[in-house]
C-alpha cells in the first residue's frame, strides 16, 4: 500500500513538472524580431519541424511542407523590396524584410493541396503554432509573418517550388537578442461566452 502511495505521489509530482514547464513555454513565446548572431543548429532545426508534423490536421490530410533557408533568405528579402518599390504604400513590407535579414533562419510554410485550402489553413495554422512554442522550449526566438503572401508567387519561383503548392507563411527563428516584456492580453472571461 505504501508502495502504490509512494509511486502515485510521484507520478504526481512529474504530471505537476511537466504541466509547468508547457504553461511556463506557452507565456515565453514572443514575437521576436531583434536576434543574436548565433546560429541554429539542424538537430534544433529537425526538432522544431517534427513538432510542426505533430499538430492535427483536417481529415489527417497533413496539407504542409517547409523550405528552410539560411543564405537563400536574402532572394526573399529582394522579393519583399521589390514590392515593395511597386506598393510604397505598405510599409510593414519593408520592416519585415528587415527582421528576415537579422534571422539566422526562414522557414517558408506551404500548402501543398488547393482542395478545402481553408480547412489547410487552419490545419497549417496549428502546425505553426506547434513549431514557434517548440523553438520558445529550445531557447529560439521566432515571429511568425504573413507579409510574403502578397509576393507569394515570385518567392516561390525563387526557389522552383511548384505552383500547385501555395507559399502560406513564413517564420523568422534566431536566439533572441533580448527578451520582450509580455504584454497584456484578453483574458479568458473576455473571449468566451458560455451556454451550459
Amino acid at each position: 500500500m505504501r508502495k502504490r502511495l509512494k509511486k502515485t505521489f510521484f507520478s504526481f509530482i512529474i504530471l505537476l513538472v511537466i504541466q509547468m514547464e508547457f504553461d511556463t513555454v506557452l507565456r515565453k513565446r514572443r514575437s521576436i524580431r531583434k536576434f543574436q548572431s548565433k546560429e541554429i543548429s539542424m538537430e534544433a532545426v529537425r526538432q522544431i519541424i517534427t513538432a510542426g508534423t505533430l499538430a492535427p490536421s483536417a481529415h489527417f490530410r497533413e496539407p504542409w511542407e517547409v523550405l528552410v533557408l539560411r543564405k537563400e533568405k536574402e532572394k526573399v528579402i529582394q522579393c519583399m523590396l521589390d514590392y515593395v518599390k511597386i506598393h510604397p504604400e505598405d510599409e510593414s513590407i519593408s520592416k519585415t524584410a528587415e527582421v528576415i535579414g537579422r534571422a539566422d533562419l526562414l522557414f517558408l510554410v506551404y500548402c501543398t493541396s488547393m482542395e478545402q485550402y481553408d480547412y489547410h489553413l487552419l490545419s497549417i495554422g496549428g502546425m505553426i503554432e506547434n513549431m514557434l512554442l517548440k523553438a520558445t522550449d529550445l531557447g529560439i526566438g521566432s515571429v511568425w509573418i504573413g507579409n510574403v503572401c502578397p509576393m507569394g508567387k515570385e518567392i516561390s519561383s525563387c526557389f522552383d517550388v511548384s505552383f500547385s503548392k501555395r507559399l502560406v507563411s513564413a517564420i523568422a527563428l534566431g536566439y533572441p537578442e533580448s527578451e520582450p516584456k509580455e504584454l497584456k492580453r484578453k483574458t479568458e472571461s473576455e473571449i468566451t461566452i458560455y451556454r451550459l
